[in-house]
């Protein structure tokens, strides 16, 4: 079986992907995650945000049970980039802890550009 993942979509719950993706974390100790796994999660729910465009970076860091992640942001030009880079905190954050489950102690955002949007 095979499946395309774009922007808005996400991978079927029932899926192979899906699964083995569920059995690597649930085998995993409480409060030990891949960074890999993480800055890959981030780096979607980044993407969800309206005035982010597709070239996002994260940088992940667990320490004493706790992620630090630092998100370098193009934000697409004439967006706000307060309100993008406060909304994609704020997304990121919840999506990350939803996820894993562990505390998130600073999500630091860096814009690294501001590219046009194509016509």
């Amino acid at each position: 079986m095979t499946s395309t993942v774009t922007d808005k979509s996400r991978i079927d719950p029932g899926s192979t992907a899906a699964t083995a993706a569920t059995e690597s974390i649930a085998s995993r100790p409480p409060g030990e995650v891949a960074a890999e796994a993480v800055r890959e999660a981030a780096i979607a729910a980044a993407r969800e945000i309206t005035g982010v465009d597709r070239e996002v970076g994260v940088r992940v860091k667990l320490a004493r049970g706790e992620l630090a992640l630092a998100l370098q942001l193009p934000i697409r030009y004439p967006m706000p980039i307060w309100q993008v880079a406060t909304a994609c905190r704020a997304h990121v954050r919840q999506r990350v802890q939803e996820r894993f489950g562990m505390p998130i102690r600073r999500v630091d955002i860096e814009v690294t550009e501001l590219p046009r949007k194509a016509p």
